[in-house]
């Protein structure tokens, strides 16, 4: 769906979901609450997630459209003009340049760390395993869904594989001690020790498993990995990601009121600019020339 939103509602060249204002923004949600109905006391939550979703499908869509080198029919002729003028900026490959050498970059000793999901979100690949399985799909299945080559089952790259194996271990040497049992931690779920394995969310994203994190640690989906006898523990837990979700809102927000100050700031300058310039002219036409002074002395 907001995939869709996008394709029928791009029509100024913004280069990313940063540089589109709040107001656009704000429209496009509103198309988004036209085609899904929740409580009131989820709008916030599910605003912020829209803007991290919309963010990274913008970003997946663009490189795609920059791979094939055409123009869809969802971007007009003009917009296309201007997005390829500023694709093809020293500024703009600069930046893509950097960005290739992070994700290219060595990840604790094990090499670049990749995915053989291509732009496909990690939402459609659980949503498919889902239909496949007749059940949620675990953080292990979706981890390998996404990191491994079907044709010959071998990882995409080392630090994948080391995942994968370490998780295994993790796993079998709770079992092995009981902790699975019903006197055992909530920890021994299925999303709590893949997230402790490979070292909990980094900036918003559990490896292995994208965004989705978020939608488990804030959502009844966490049940199904869960050991009932952990409830409390699991609570405590929610309750922590419940607040490191808030703290990100409020800097998001934080961030998008100062924009729109900065906006409200360059606005009003230009306003100013534009008043002083209006007055100026006036002043010029109303004050009389030299010749028409000498006219009236003769």
């Amino acid at each position: 769906m907001i995939r869709d939103i996008i394709k029928n509602k791009y029509d100024t060249p913004y280069l990313s979901w940063k540089k589109i204002p709040k107001p656009v923004r704000d429209m496009w949600f509103g198309e988004f609450q036209k085609e899904f109905r929740w409580l009131p006391e989820y709008s916030t939550r599910i605003r912020s997630n829209f803007e991290r979703r919309g963010a990274t499908r913008l970003r997946d869509m663009f490189t795609d459209i920059r791979k094939s080198g055409q123009r869809p029919n969802w971007i007009g002729e003009g917009v296309w003009a201007d997005l390829s003028s500023a694709w093809a900026t020293p500024e703009f490959i600069k930046m893509r340049e950097q960005n290739k050498q992070n994700r290219a970059s060595d990840c604790g000793g094990l090499g670049s760390s990749l995915h053989t999901g291509g732009s496909v979100p990690h939402t459609e690949h659980r949503r498919r395993l889902k239909a496949h399985l007749g059940r949620e799909p675990t953080p292990l299945e979706l981890h390998t869904r996404t990191h491994q080559h079907q044709a010959d089952q071998q990882w995409v790259d080392e630090k994948s594989k080391k995942a994968h194996d370490d998780f295994l271990r993790v796993r079998e040497s709770r079992q092995s001690t009981g902790e699975g049992s019903s006197s055992g931690s909530a920890h021994t779920s299925e999303y709590h020790t893949w997230s402790e394995v490979v070292g909990g969310r980094q900036r918003g994203r559990v490896y292995g498993m994208g965004s989705q994190a978020f939608a488990i640690e804030g959502s009844s989906y966490t049940s199904a990995f869960h050991d009932p006898s952990g409830a409390e523990e699991s609570v405590s837990e929610r309750v922590a990601a419940l607040t490191r979700e808030i703290e990100e809102m409020k800097r998001v927000q934080a961030r998008e009121i100062e924009e729109m100050r900065k906006a409200q700031n360059e606005m009003q300058a230009e306003l100013q600019s534009y008043r002083a310039g209006k007055q100026r002219k006036k002043d010029q036409q109303e004050q009389p020339s030299a010749d028409s002074e000498d006219t009236d002395d003769d």
